[in-house]
C-alpha cells in the first residue's frame, strides 16, 4: 500500500504529459488573433490610494487599498514594488513593516534606525492565486518608541510611501460564455475601478438614427460607470467601394477589445453580410468577428425607426436577460419630471445617508480602518440657498465609549475644510434616544434647534462629506494605540432634508454643464435636449458627442432615453429646449441662423482670439493661428430660461482637448464663465457681461434677491419708505386731531 499512492500519482503525470504538451502545441498553431491575448499593466499606489495618505504610523498604523478585478480575465503574476522612507525613531529590535493581500501576508521588512534618511525599495511576489473580484492590499507598521520610561506608540514612528511605488500585474483574457445574463459585463464591469471604454462599431458615416442609437447606448454605460471616466472609440469598418481587402486588413479595422454594434436589415458589414434578417428587434452577445476572445454587442433591428425605439426599451429594462440572445419589444416612454435624477439629493422627501453609498459596511470603521467616512453628497445645481443658515442634516452615529476620557473624536468635513468635531465620551450612542443631533453651523444653539446644518456657503453640486472616527488611548504611564475593538458607524438613517429649496442659479456657467451636464439635465432623460451635430459625422465628432452623453448620464444616473439629435443642416425654426451644439459647424449654422446677439452681448468688451474659426462672431479682435477649443454658453433667443451651450473647436480633431478636460477634474475645475477656452498651454476662461437666470424662485424672494446686489439702492428706498411712512402717519394724525376740534 506505501507504494500504491506514488506509483498512481506517477502514472497519472505521465499520462497527462501527453496531454498538455498537445494543448501547448495547439496553442502554437493558433493564428495570432486567435489567441487569448496576454499583457501587463502598472498601477501607481498613489492613484490607487484613491486620495489617502500615503503615511502610516504608530497611531495609524494601517493603510489598507482596495481594487477591483475584472471578471473576464486573471492574473497569472503580481509584483509589488515599494518605495519608501522610514522615521529615524525606529527601534530597531521591534520595528517592521508588513505586507499583507487580502488577509495573506505577502513579505514583511524589518525596519532599522540606520535606513533613516534615505530611500529604501523592496520587491513583492504576489501568489496570482490571492487576486479575487475585489483585493485589499494592507500596509502595516509594528513598532515602538523608547520614550526612557516605556515604549510607547508614537506619531514619530512613521513611514512614508513615495509615488513612485507601483504594483504590476500580468493579466491572461479568458474566454466568456455568450450569456447577456451578466450584462453589462463584459463592456463594463463594477468591480474594474479603471476608466470605462467603450468601443463603438459602425460602417461609413453613420446617419442620424444610428448615432441617436449609440448615443443613447453611450448615456447607458456613462450612467451605470458612476464616477468613472467613460472614453469611447469609434471604428469604422465598411472598406471602400470596389476595394476588397486581405484578411489581416479588414481585422485590423476592427477593435482588439470588447465591442458594440447596431444593425438593420439593409445595414451588413463584411463579417456579418451573411446574418439573416430579423423580424423583430433583436439583441445578441456573438463572439468579435475578429479578435473572437473578444465579445460584440450586436443590437438588430428590421429598420432605423424600430432601432432607435429598441435601444431605448433596452437600456432600462435589461436586468432579466438570459441566454445569448433576447427578442426586445419597444415600448412608448413617457418623458419624466424635471429634477428626477436618481444621483440628485431629492427635493420632494428627506433623503437617508443610506442611499448615497453601495452598502451599509462603507459607513462603519474601526481602529485598525481609520479611513474616513466618505459620503458623496450630489445637489441639484441650481439649488437656491441665498440667505438659507445651511442644509439640514440629521446627523447620527454609534460608537463603541472609551473606557476612559481621551482624544476620541468624530470629525466633520465638507470639500476638505473642517466643520465639526465631536467628543467621543464613556457614553457612547448605542440607544435611539442618544443619537446625535447637534447644529454644525447654523445662527442657533438653542434646544429646540435640533437640527445639523451643513453650511451652504461651502457647497457645490458635487461635494464629499468626510466623516473620521479618530480613537485614542491613553494608560497611566503613557499613550497607547487604540483598542483593536474600537468602532464607529454613522447612522444609515441620518437623513439630509431639501424640501423646501427653490431652484434658481445665474447662467451661463460652463463649469456647471462640465461638471453635471446643467441645464440639460434638470430632466434626466434629456427630454427637454436638442442636440445638433453637424451632416457629416467624422470620428472625432462622433466620439464627441458620446463622449458627452455619457457624462450627462454619470451626473444624472439615468439614460438619454429622450435624446433628441438633428443636423446642423435641418435646424428647426424654433424650439422650447435647451440646445447643445457639437462642432464648429454646428455652431456656425446655429449663429447664421437665428443671429449673433446673444453672443455678442457676452462677448462685447472681451478681447479675444479666434475670430471665425472658433466663435463666428464679428465682435473677436484677433486670428489665431493655433489650434483651440472652446465651451461656450449663451441665452437660448427663443425663450428667456432656455440655454445653447455650444462645444467647438478650431479644427475637429482638436476637439480631443475637450475631451481630456471632460474626464480631468483638473480642467473642468479652471473652466468658468460664459467661456472657457483650451488652448495647448493653459485654460482661459471669460466672466459673462451679463447673466440670465433659470430657475422657479418666487416673486418676493427674487426681488429680494436681485435687491441685495445693490444695498445703496436698498438704503435709498428704505429710506424712502420710511419717509411715506412717516408722512402717511403724520398726515393721519394731523387728521385726527382735527376730528376732535
Amino acid at each position: 500500500m506505501s507504494w500504491t499512492l506514488p506509483w498512481l500519482f506517477l502514472t497519472v503525470l505521465l499520462g497527462s504529459a501527453p496531454v498538455l504538451a498537445q494543448v501547448e502545441n495547439q496553442e502554437k498553431m493558433l493564428e495570432e488573433w486567435q489567441k487569448l491575448p496576454r499583457w501587463q499593466e502598472d498601477y501607481s499606489l498613489n492613484a490607487a490610494a484613491n486620495s489617502q495618505q500615503l503615511r502610516i504610523d504608530g497611531l495609524r498604523p494601517e493603510m489598507t487599498i482596495g481594487f477591483g478585478g475584472r471578471y473576464d480575465r486573471v492574473v497569472e503574476g503580481a509584483e509589488l514594488d515599494l518605495a519608501f522612507m522610514i522615521s529615524p525613531a525606529m527601534v530597531d529590535t521591534v520595528s517592521q513593516l508588513r505586507v499583507s493581500m487580502n488577509e495573506e501576508v505577502i513579505g514583511s521588512v524589518s525596519l532599522q534606525k540606520s535606513m533613516a534618511n534615505t530611500v529604501q525599495r523592496r520587491s513583492f511576489n504576489i501568489d496570482p492565486r490571492l487576486f479575487t473580484s475585489y483585493n485589499q492590499l494592507r500596509l502595516e507598521l509594528i513598532s515602538e518608541v523608547f520614550n526612557g520610561q516605556c515604549t510607547l506608540a508614537s506619531p514619530a514612528a512613521w513611514i512614508e510611501f513615495l509615488d513612485d511605488s507601483t504594483l504590476t500585474l500580468d493579466y491572461q483574457q479568458l474566454r466568456v460564455a455568450n450569456e447577456l445574463s451578466y450584462f453589462p459585463e463584459p463592456w463594463f464591469d463594477r468591480n474594474d475601478f479603471s476608466a470605462v471604454n467603450l468601443n463603438f462599431v459602425s460602417f461609413g458615416v453613420p446617419t442620424m438614427a444610428t448615432a441617436e442609437a449609440h448615443a443613447v447606448l453611450a448615456s447607458y454605460f456613462g450612467q451605470v460607470a458612476d464616477w468613472r471616466a467613460v472614453t469611447v472609440e469609434h471604428y469604422d469598418v465598411e472598406p471602400a467601394i470596389g476595394s476588397l481587402l486581405q484578411d489581416h486588413e479588414w481585422r485590423q479595422q476592427w477593435p482588439q477589445d470588447h465591442a458594440i454594434m447596431t444593425l438593420t436589415n439593409e445595414q451588413r458589414p463584411r463579417p456579418f453580410h451573411r446574418l439573416e434578417k430579423v423580424t423583430a428587434p433583436t439583441v445578441r452577445v456573438v463572439p468579435n468577428p475578429a479578435y473572437p476572445a473578444y465579445k460584440l454587442l450586436l443590437i438588430a433591428a428590421p429598420d432605423e425607426e424600430q432601432l432607435r425605439a429598441t435601444v431605448s426599451t433596452f437600456v432600462l429594462s435589461n436586468q432579466t436577460m438570459s441566454g445569448d440572445q433576447v427578442v426586445v419589444e419597444p415600448q412608448a416612454l413617457a418623458p419624466r419630471d424635471a429634477y428626477q435624477a436618481p444621483r440628485w439629493v431629492s427635493t420632494e422627501r428627506p433623503v437617508q445617508i443610506s442611499e448615497l453609498v453601495d452598502h451599509p459596511s462603507e459607513l462603519q470603521r474601526s481602529a485598525r480602518n481609520t479611513a474616513p467616512v466618505n459620503v458623496e453628497l450630489r445637489l441639484p445645481p441650481d439649488l437656491f440657498i441665498w440667505q438659507r443658515n445651511g442644509i439640514p442634516l440629521d446627523l447620527r452615529f454609534r460608537y463603541t465609549p472609551p473606557l476612559s476620557e481621551d482624544e476620541s473624536r468624530m470629525l466633520v468635513s465638507i470639500n476638505n475644510e473642517f466643520i465639526k468635531a465631536f467628543d467621543l465620551n464613556e457614553t457612547g450612542s448605542e440607544n435611539n434616544e442618544e443619537r446625535l443631533r447637534i447644529p454644525i453651523l447654523s445662527g442657533s444653539l438653542l434646544p429646540e434647534d435640533d437640527n445639523v446644518t451643513l453650511p451652504s456657503f461651502r457647497l457645490g453640486a458635487v461635494n464629499n462629506m468626510e466623516f473620521r472616527f479618530d480613537f485614542g488611548n491613553v494608560s497611566d504611564v503613557c499613550s497607547t494605540p487604540p483598542l483593536l475593538n474600537s468602532q464607529g458607524v454613522i447612522e444609515g438613517d441620518s437623513t439630509i432634508d431639501l424640501r423646501g429649496y427653490d431652484n434658481y442659479v445665474a447662467l451661463p456657467d460652463v463649469q456647471l454643464f462640465m461638471k453635471t451636464g446643467y441645464p440639460f439635465t434638470r430632466w434626466d432623460d434629456l427630454s427637454q435636449t436638442l442636440v445638433v451635430v453637424p451632416e457629416q459625422l467624422n470620428g472625432d465628432l462622433y466620439v464627441t458627442l458620446l463622449m458627452t452623453l455619457a457624462k450627462l448620464s454619470g451626473a444624472t444616473g439615468y439614460p438619454a432615453t429622450q435624446l433628441e439629435l438633428v443636423s446642423a443642416a435641418n435646424l428647426p425654426e424654433t424650439t422650447d429646449k435647451d440646445v447643445l451644439l457639437i462642432g464648429s459647424q454646428s455652431l456656425q449654422r446655429f449663429l447664421k441662423a437665428y443671429g449673433t446677439a446673444e453672443l455678442d452681448r457676452q462677448i462685447e468688451k472681451q478681447r479675444l482670439a479666434g475670430r471665425e474659426q472658433l466663435l463666428y462672431s464679428p465682435q473677436l479682435a484677433l486670428r489665431n493661428s493655433g489650434p483651440s477649443a472652446a465651451v461656450v454658453g449663451f441665452r437660448s433667443p427663443f425663450a428667456e430660461q432656455r440655454s445653447v451651450v455650444a462645444v467647438t473647436a478650431t479644427t475637429d480633431s482638436y476637439l480631443d482637448r475637450y475631451r481630456q478636460a471632460l474626464i480631468s477634474d483638473t480642467l473642468s475645475n479652471e473652466m468658468t464663465g460664459f467661456l472657457a477656452v483650451l488652448t495647448p498651454a493653459r485654460v482661459s476662461s471669460f466672466e459673462p457681461q451679463e447673466s440670465y437666470y433659470v430657475g422657479n424662485l418666487s416673486w418676493w424672494n427674487r426681488l429680494m434677491y436681485h435687491l441685495a446686489k445693490y444695498p445703496v439702492l436698498v438704503t435709498v428706498l428704505a429710506l424712502l419708505a420710511l419717509l411715506v411712512l412717516v408722512i402717511a402717519l403724520y398726515r393721519l394724525f394731523v387728521a385726527k386731531v382735527r376730528t376732535r376740534q
